[in-house]
């Protein structure tokens, strides 16, 4: 039997749930309460309920002859939960959560009181996630974007044919450019020039609209000149140079060996493997916004309060753990310096 079950296998009152609550609204209907989700994360949803569908058609089948919201027993919660030992706690807690968001969702009359004590206890036991599966991988933003800088000139001129130059400054480019701008893999993907990318005399600009934002509020900055400047070569040289050799035309930034557009899914294993091979760390795209959050919070408790506009984050928390952390950074050095003072003065 399938981990998860397809929309399609639903129940009928499942199916009839889920319609409603991402139903758009008119004049005479209310909008359903996901109506506003973007496409990634209603498929997120639906695999984490389609678990859950698909454990009750395992375990209690007779549970799926009852409402969605009824059939959603703490007690059937805690079962299917220690079903889940070998998993993460972070895959535990994300399972169990788009369950209960689709069933609160669609009874918030319903008392969830208990459920959401079990919700509590996992984000608990989850805490921030896995960190160890970031040990050594998150680099500094200075050394990424040198790394980058200089593949796209210094390895360029070592280049035996002109297609392999071409993709070194495309390749060094995009890492350069995506350590001083760490915006998310799908935005970063599909940047457009001449909407999400506004190129004049002066500078460039990043302009990302709702859509391609988690948070869905529009984040706009400007590209800093250290990557603007390799940017620009690749504008004029090595993208339309690629467009030509594939017979391509389209307004999409990254562009492929043959001038096609990068897909999203291919994208971030391409720049995990740059990494490994320019810096022997391989630092997938999500990555470079930890460095990002981990070379300002370094820098000072000031520069700590940039990683909220900088990752974009609609709430505090990440910038205000390692807001945290620089605090401790900048009381360390304020110890040595004082040490030092100390062992000159005898």
């Amino acid at each position: 039997m399938s981990l998860s079950l397809r929309l399609n296998d639903w129940p009928e009152t499942d199916r009839a749930m889920w319609s409603a609550l991402i139903a758009k609204g008119n004049p005479l209907d209310e909008e359903g309460r996901f109506a506003h989700l973007r496409e990634a994360s209603r498929t997120k949803l639906l695999a984490g309920y389609g678990r859950w569908l698909a454990w009750l058609m395992d375990a209690d089948p007779a549970a799926l002859a009852e409402s969605p919201a009824d059939r959603c027993t703490l007690e059937r919660l805690l079962r299917w939960r220690a079903t889940m030992e070998a998993m993460r706690p972070m895959s535990r807690l994300s399972l169990i959560d788009d369950t209960l968001k689709i069933v609160m969702a669609a009874a918030p009359d319903a008392t969830w009181t208990r459920h959401l004590r079990l919700r509590k206890q996992l984000k608990r036991d989850a805490g921030n996630g896995d960190q160890s599966r970031k040990s050594g991988r998150v680099l500094s933003s200075a050394v990424l974007f040198e790394a980058g800088k200089r593949h796209a000139t210094v390895d360029v001129l070592a280049a035996t044919t002109v297609r392999e130059a071409m993709k070194r400054q495309r390749n060094g480019t995009i890492v350069a450019m995506l350590a001083l701008m760490p915006i998310r893999r799908r935005a970063f993907a599909q940047l457009a020039i001449g909407t999400s990318l506004i190129v004049d005399n002066e500078r460039i600009s990043v302009v990302l609209s709702g859509d391609l934002t988690k948070t869905g509020v529009p984040w706009e900055a400007e590209v800093p000149a250290p990557a603007s400047v390799l940017l620009r070569q690749y504008l004029t040289a090595t993208r339309p140079w690629f467009l030509a050799s594939g017979n391509q035309r389209h307004d999409l930034l990254w562009v492929g060996d043959h001038g096609e557009p990068f897909q999203v899914g291919h994208f971030g294993n391409k720049i995990a493997c740059l990494t490994t091979k320019l810096t022997g760390v391989r630092v997938s795209p999500h990555l470079f916004r930890d460095s990002a959050a981990t070379t300002l919070s370094r820098i000072s408790s000031d520069a700590a309060r940039l990683i909220r506009p900088v990752l974009a984050h609609q709430g505090f928390g990440t910038a205000e753990r390692h807001y945290i952390h620089a605090e401790t950074i900048d009381a360390g050095r304020d110890y040595a310096r004082l040490i030092n003072r100390l062992k000159r003065s005898r």
